[in-house]
């Protein structure tokens, strides 16, 4: 009864090590996502209510469940999302405080980001689901209560995981959600196109309105969207850094140029949204060259690599400068030996940025975890 009586003091004890915030643990954080998802639901029944009211409704096509559903999920995950933001970014609270204690602009934009992504994933996942499931069961009609409950249900999954998602939002979780965005939008922008030949062409064809105005819409929204979330990634991974890089500091190591790294990734977002609010049929010279900053920030930061992460394992040197190569190679073959189109270039591109992306978020998130691992002893 001792042990039981001498502890209990230090679990009032705010500085207790063992104390957790009851507003940023995950159990706490887990019971807002609960009551959000079910707040969604509701709101969800009643539009199902109103929308579905006395018809027979299909799974997909024009006014259908997939429709509705595709939007009100799109709204109940970016809202949820915000929702999850806001919580996890009070500067005394929450768990990523950081964001708000910087200059409001960029708050801002990270949550115009966030808020988007999450919201635009819930909103293609929903009609490719229902899309699916009315070609595998074609000629399907439900009634209006049927269509409510399916609404529901998917809103409260839609919100659930968005705001756990941007509560626990990272450098690697952003990073996934920005390559799953952008590969379904284009994909999404290509097969919306009128024009089924607009690939012999170009890439940028899909942001020109030749291809259809369905397809120019959804291409430039993402490459808009995309280029905010880089940003935002930008921003995560310095923050992820900052420790790091002062504790080499202390350590008397070689200086590491976070800042370096955080201001080519904003370049690279700057120029994503320029390629997307110019495209090429209405200035050629000034999209042309949103594209070239695009690829030679990309290439300069492939070549300095050692400069502003020093003391990152060699494989991820090896990685980068095999990169620049597959890029160098990917040019070569489309000019001067003609192997394939100005698209195919593009696409080649788009997939090296976003697989040395992933690997060097990877890298970073094993470098930090080194860096904090207390010393084992012998």
């Amino acid at each position: 009864m001792v042990g039981v009586t001498e502890a209990e003091p230090e679990l009032d004890n705010p500085a207790s090590p063992t104390t957790v915030s009851t507003d940023t643990s995950a159990a706490r954080l887990a019971s807002r996502a609960i009551w959000v998802s079910i707040s969604f639901a509701a709101v969800a029944a009643v539009v199902g209510l109103i929308a579905f009211s006395g018809n027979l409704i299909p799974l997909s096509g024009g006014y259908s469940v997939g429709t509705i559903a595709g939007v009100t999920t799109g709204i109940a995950a970016g809202g949820s999302a915000m929702i999850g933001l806001i919580i996890a970014t009070r500067p005394q609270l929450g768990i990523l405080g950081w964001m708000r204690k910087r200059f409001w602009g960029w708050w801002l934009l990270d949550l115009i980001g966030l808020v988007i992504i999450h919201g635009a994933i819930a909103t293609m996942a929903i009609l490719s689901i229902f899309r699916l499931f009315q070609e595998a069961f074609q000629g399907l009609v439900v009634d209006s209560i049927a269509a409510t409950v399916m609404l529901c249900l998917v809103c409260a999954v839609a919100s659930y995981f968005g705001f756990s998602s941007a509560s626990r939002a990272s450098s690697a979780s952003i990073s996934t959600l920005l390559a799953l965005f952008m590969s379904a939008g284009v994909l999404v922008s290509m097969l919306l196109a009128e024009n089924p030949y607009w690939w012999h062409a170009f890439f940028s064809e899909l942001g020109t309105g030749e291809a259809g105005m369905l397809s120019f819409w959804t291409f430039n929204t993402t490459l808009t969207v995309s280029g905010i979330v880089l940003i935002t990634l930008a921003n995560f991974i310095s923050q992820d850094l900052s420790g790091w890089a002062a504790h080499r500091l202390h350590q008397g190591k070689r200086r590491a140029f976070v800042q370096a790294l955080k201001l080519g990734m904003v370049v690279m977002g700057i120029s994503l949204i320029g390629v997307s609010w110019v495209p090429i049929n209405v200035n050629h010279s000034i999209h042309t060259t949103f594209v070239q900053l695009l690829a030679m920030t990309f290439g300069l930061m492939l070549l300095s690599v050692p400069i502003w992460l020093p003391g990152a394992p060699a494989a991820m040197y090896v990685i980068s400068y095999l990169m620049l190569g597959l890029a160098v190679l990917a040019v070569a073959l489309w000019d001067p030996l003609s192997y394939y189109n100005l698209t195919a270039l593009e696409l080649a591109f788009a997939g090296i940025i976003f697989a040395w992306l992933v690997v060097l978020i990877r890298t970073l998130d094993a470098m930090i975890a080194d860096a904090v691992r207390p010393p084992t002893a012998d």
